[in-house]
């Protein structure tokens, strides 16, 4: 207890930290206090699961006291009157010198033991938010803690954020530490990365099955971002500008698919993979520069008549009906997106204007039964252009990222909305 006291001291006249010192010191010096004071108060709301946290049966004797105490006061208050103190330190110095070297002991070396720091907090938050008000665990995610104890702290559900009270949160709490940022993940992961990570899980299925592997590239575009950013999943659908509603099926179809047969763990597994692939990029894609750059973009009419060129027997080709749909496909492509969420078809729906027509002639594209003749040189071309257009715009990532300057970023021209052909 008298070191505990020496360190407080210490903290209680800060001293400004050397250069040579590493960048730890923001994230658990200066948030001594706030950590003690939350792992304290976890260790009151979890007893006596928590007694194995105090140093001796003297220390723990003095918690029991206190929490004894503390306990009927909360019960005996009046139905629907909140006890003022009820998160106050104890009065007792004895006391509260016990709950903060508990406290102290059950926090450890946060700076590298962040995992087992998890795994000695996590059983204590089970039951601390389980016996206790409702708003128990949002009160812990609205206090400012270090980052390695927010992420211990936080609840999860199949390795996501819990949905349900993050609207107040403190801050994001991300679960694990990203080189890539949540602007280099697309709504839907592309096909080839699904193929050099995901094999394990897509072997499983049935090939012809189309549907369940798109759940899987929506699902870890949610994963990943939750991984940078530290959402909930309902949040990082927004960030990818998936409907709620499309990002919850997109769950419950993985979920019906994979947890009888225990097999989530694999999808953590490859999603981790692909995560170690990203931190390791030094060219990663801008995604969500990609998505604002092409949010109001139209295909040129010269452009389509380009793609179109020759092809006869193909149907309505000046149509805005298919420039619309061209348009789609393209956004699709360079996003990694789903074109059923492409401005066009986000458009019509605005206007509430049916959006079955343009859905429809983008399938007949899509559809394997449909790419023969005229409509698969079509989407061949449709494709290339995409994938030159892809490239423009990393050639304009390139450029700006070069001219970057003190006063910020030299603003490159429109060079990103000029097509390749």
């Amino acid at each position: 207890m008298l070191a505990l006291q020496r360190r407080i001291d210490r903290h209680l006249t800060p001293t400004k930290p050397s250069p040579a010192a590493n960048g730890s010191y923001s994230n658990l010096e200066q948030h001594l206090f706030s950590d003690l004071i939350a792992a304290a108060q976890l260790i009151r709301l979890s007893w006596p699961d928590s007694a194995c946290f105090a140093p001796s049966n003297t220390v723990a004797d003095l918690i029991a006291h206190h929490v004894a105490t503390w306990t009927a006061l909360r019960e005996n208050r009046n139905p629907g009157r909140r006890v003022r103190d009820a998160w106050a330190a104890p009065q007792g110095p004895a006391e509260c010198g016990a709950l903060l070297l508990a406290a102290d002991t059950l926090l450890g070396d946060r700076g590298q033991d962040s995992p087992a720091l998890r795994e000695r907090i996590q059983p204590l938050a089970t039951a601390a938010f389980t016996r206790n008000e409702a708003n128990t665990g949002a009160t812990f995610r609205r206090m400012d803690v270090s980052p390695d104890l927010a992420r211990a702290l936080a609840q999860r559900s199949l390795g996501f954020n819990r949905a349900g009270g993050h609207h107040h949160a403190k801050q994001h709490v991300p679960s694990r530490q990203c080189h890539f940022g949540i602007e280099h993940v697309p709504a839907l992961l592309p096909e080839s990365w699904i193929g050099a990570h995901f094999g394990d899980l897509s072997s499983l299925w049935d090939p012809r099955d189309v549907w369940r592997p798109r759940h899987l590239r929506r699902v870890a575009a949610l994963k990943l971002v939750e991984m940078a950013g530290g959402d909930t999943w309902p949040q990082c659908a927004v960030i990818l500008g998936i409907p709620r509603i499309t990002a919850q099926r997109s769950l419950t179809v993985l979920k019906r698919s994979l947890l009888p047969g225990g097999l989530w763990p694999l999808l953590d597994k490859a999603v981790e993979s692909v995560a170690q692939e990203l931190d390791a990029d030094a060219l990663r894609v801008d995604f969500a520069a990609r998505r604002r750059t092409l949010s109001t973009w139209r295909i040129p009419v010269e452009d389509l008549a380009a793609l179109t060129v020759g092809l006869v027997r193909l149907a309505n080709v000046d149509s805005p009906l298919t420039r619309a749909a061209a348009t789609a496909l393209v956004w699709a492509r360079v996003t990694q997106g789903d074109h059923l969420h492409s401005p066009p078809v986000e458009a019509l729906s605005e206007a509430q204007q049916s959006t079955k027509p343009l859905v429809s002639a983008i399938g007949q594209l899509q559809t394997p039964g449909n790419r023969r003749g005229a409509r698969l040189v079509f989407l061949q071309r449709i494709n290339e252009y995409a994938d030159d257009f892809a490239q423009a715009l990393n050639q304009a990532q390139s450029i700006t990222e070069k001219y970057k300057t003190e006063e910020g970023i030299i603003l490159i021209s429109d060079l990103t909305a000029q097509s390749a052909w």
